[in-house]
């Protein structure tokens, strides 16, 4: 389960981070989760990715600092209930309600993750010329192609 919930999480941010670039405290998964590249180098590796002008980068950290209460949010209550899964007890008599509850609550961030980092995405796509969303398009075929052969490989 949890390595599923990191999947998914991994592809919604990746969808949205690869629309643009990233604002702090903003992060994509690894930023999530405390590893990996912080939200400031991550901006400015998509910024210059894809040339992206200073108007366009001022835009796309608009968008994404507005987004930020929500990322947080979503990111306390998975860390929320990361914490509770792990605290569970097989031997308790609630076991299973408790694991139904976290289970769907779990379902719920899923849902609400994937709509925003989609509402993002397409807020940053708008600012993005033709060419740029071309060039994003390739960078994440890149992106599918490899994250599958990583993935074949087990």
């Amino acid at each position: 389960m949890k390595r599923h919930t990191v999947a998914m999480l991994a592809l919604a941010s990746m969808l949205a981070l690869g629309s643009g670039v990233q604002a702090q405290p903003v992060g994509g998964p690894a930023a999530m989760f405390g590893a990996g590249p912080g939200p400031a180098a991550m901006l400015e590796h998509m910024a210059d990715h894809l040339d992206l002008n200073d108007a366009q980068r001022e835009s796309v950290r608009n968008i994404l600092e507005a987004a930020k209460p929500e990322i947080e949010a979503l990111r306390d209550q998975g860390r929320a209930n990361r914490e509770a899964l792990n605290a569970l007890d097989t031997n308790d008599p609630a076991y299973s309600a408790e694991l139904d509850n976290i289970a769907i609550s779990n379902g719920q961030l899923a849902t609400e993750g994937t709509l925003l980092f989609t509402r993002i995405r397409s807020e940053v796509h708008a600012v993005l010329t033709d060419e740029q969303l071309e060039k994003l398009a390739r960078s994440k075929e890149r992106m599918r192609k490899g994250f599958e052969r990583r993935w074949q490989r087990g």
